[in-house]
């Protein structure tokens, strides 16, 4: 039945993209769970603030490290529901999840087209996609408002419009377009550089065997498009930072040269190998690797491996840098799905073919006037490849729903339960004692009456740096809290005292801290109001009401 469904969906483009965006829609609802605070802290805060007027930035903006490219995506759809006077905290929530997910759906349809450009299957393809929507970590990540997740996208359709397997003569070959989305990508996420390290070398040096080919690629589709989209790109950061930014530059000199990115953690150089990309891949992995070895095998076939050998460098790149997440390398993964669909369809294939000759071979059944049954319809793989596949779905369901969905309670819970007592023209002041933007922002309370803080974790951009907030609080929690907060034991009379800050009418303290904090709080007229705890989640946390 699913097989017949699929193989309907993919007989039409139209009927194909409007089905990839209905189940990325619903997909991006199901994400209740936070996974990285650069999910809102790049994208949706930055926008969020720059419509409404309140918020919060953090470090990166003021220093120039980031690209407004990718937050205008959603600062466009924010002043859409302004001008529609739909601007709710619900729609600022879900609008952004349902753009996000019609993003994703993009980027799927053109992980088909690739995959049906390179290995001219529908097999292939078909089964590339299945892949691609099965995968634990897509389902998780991809639509999320990661600037990761536009970097995968725009390397996706990059890829469809460049001449990989220099195939200049067919109609999705257009470098221009590839060269565009890639330096736009490149704005967003200057790490974009590292996959076409290896292909525009691969291109020039193998596919492009004339000079004359070799210049007009490097001065009128890359020199050209390139600087053209580097000074649109420059252009938009210039009105926002309202000084000249080369984010490019500003990148390296932080997170390389600076080694700013190590603040935020280090890991040794096989972990990309030994935990990243196993952990991401998951039991899809091993089919890409067998797909490798069976392309390489058909000696007439290893020049498809192209683009396998761009995710293993890429990889292999990433693995030099000390500071390393799973998200990075998310760009690369929809390679390895299409591999794997590759690998999957060499066996239906294989399935359709002993078909047809077993009918020939049967006097009784055979038609001579019949058609063969070209690999055109999706048939089942061997059941080990359907487990390995379905493996993926208790992984979806709890990274979408159980891991870390404290920080989104929290942000409910305020809306739901806080918010409401605000009264006409006053505020309430909610101080958040956890790890810094480990919970959205007003992106996700939108009301300038509520009066949210957090702790502030700034790099040391310098030797001078004082010690940010966050490392000062774990460091001494209660200390903290004495010499940052006006409590019951103050001294009025402490010409220091005029400095500390005010009680807020709630504190939200993550639960590792209660044993060391709840007392402090209790002597300070604050009492339990609701603990913020769902099973199997490794976050939870206690909100406190001052009475």
């Amino acid at each position: 039945m699913i097989i017949k469904l699929f193989n309907y969906i993919t007989s039409n483009q139209k009927i194909l993209f409007l089905s990839l965006v209905l189940y990325r829609c619903i997909n991006s609802l199901l994400i209740n769970t936070f996974f990285d605070p650069d999910e809102y802290w790049q994208s949706l805060e930055v926008a969020h603030k720059l419509v409404f007027g309140y918020g919060y930035l953090t470090w990166e903006w003021s220093e120039g490290l980031r690209s407004f490219i990718h937050p205008l995506i959603f600062v466009y759809l924010f002043k859409f529901l302004k001008f529609l006077n739909l601007d709710s905290t619900f729609f600022i929530i879900i609008g952004p999840k349902l753009l996000s997910g019609f993003l994703a759906a993009i980027g799927d349809l053109y992980l088909y087209k690739l995959t049906l450009s390179i290995f001219k299957s529908k097999e292939s393809a078909k089964w590339a996609l299945i892949c691609q929507l099965i995968s634990w970590y897509m389902f998780v990540c991809i639509v999320r408002t990661y600037s990761n997740s536009i970097e995968t996208i725009l390397f996706i359709i990059s890829l469809y419009y460049f001449p990989i397997n220099n195939d200049e003569n067919t109609i999705n070959s257009k470098p221009k377009i590839s060269i565009a989305l890639t330096t736009f990508a490149f704005l967003i996420r200057p790490t974009t550089a590292i996959m076409w390290l290896y292909i525009l070398p691969l291109h020039i040096f193998i596919n492009l065997k004339s000079i004359k080919k070799i210049f007009n690629f490097l001065i009128f589709d890359c020199l050209f498009i390139g600087l053209l989209c580097l000074f649109i790109g420059c252009f938009i950061d210039y009105i926002y930072y309202e000084r000249f930014v080369f984010l490019p530059y500003n990148f390296l000199y932080f997170n390389v040269l600076k080694n700013i990115s190590s603040f935020y953690g280090t890991h040794p150089f096989h972990w990309y190998w030994s935990q990243g990309l196993p952990a991401i891949g998951f039991t899809i992995l091993p089919l890409f690797l067998l797909s490798i070895r069976s392309l390489w095998i058909k000696k007439s076939d290893r020049f498809k491996l192209h683009l396998a050998w761009c995710a293993l460098f890429t990889v292999g790149f990433y693995s030099l840098l000390a500071h390393k997440e799973f998200r990075f390398i998310l760009p690369i993964l929809p390679i390895i799905m299409m591999y794997s669909g590759y690998y999957i369809s060499t066996f239906t294939q294989l399935k359709t073919t002993t078909t047809t000759k077993e009918s020939k071979e049967s006097k009784e059944s055979y038609d001579p006037k019949s058609k063969p049954n070209i690999s055109t319809t999706l048939i089942s793989p061997p059941k080990l490849i359907i487990l390995l596949l379905l493996l993926n779905i208790p992984m979806s369901v709890f990274f979408s729903n159980f891991h870390q969905r404290s920080p989104i309670d929290i942000m409910h819970y305020i809306n739901s339960d806080i918010v409401p007592k605000i009264k006409d023209n006053g505020t309430i002041s909610v101080d958040l004692l956890m790890s810094c933007h480990a919970t959205p922002f007003q992106s996700y309370i939108h009301n300038e009456n509520l009066i949210l803080t957090l702790l502030e974790c700034p790099p040391p951009l310098n030797e001078n740096s004082p010690i940010d907030e966050k490392s000062l609080f774990y460091k001494d929690p209660l200390n903290f809290m004495n010499t940052q907060y006006k409590h019951i034991e103050s001294n009025n009379s402490n010409k220091n005292s005029k400095n500390l800050k005010a009680l807020p009418n709630y504190f939200i303290v993550e639960d590792e801290l209660l044993d060391r904090l709840e007392p402090w709080l209790l002597k300070n007229s604050y009492r339990k109001e609701y603990h913020l705890k769902k099973p199997l989640d490794i976050t939870s946390s206690t909100v406190f009401i001052r009475v």
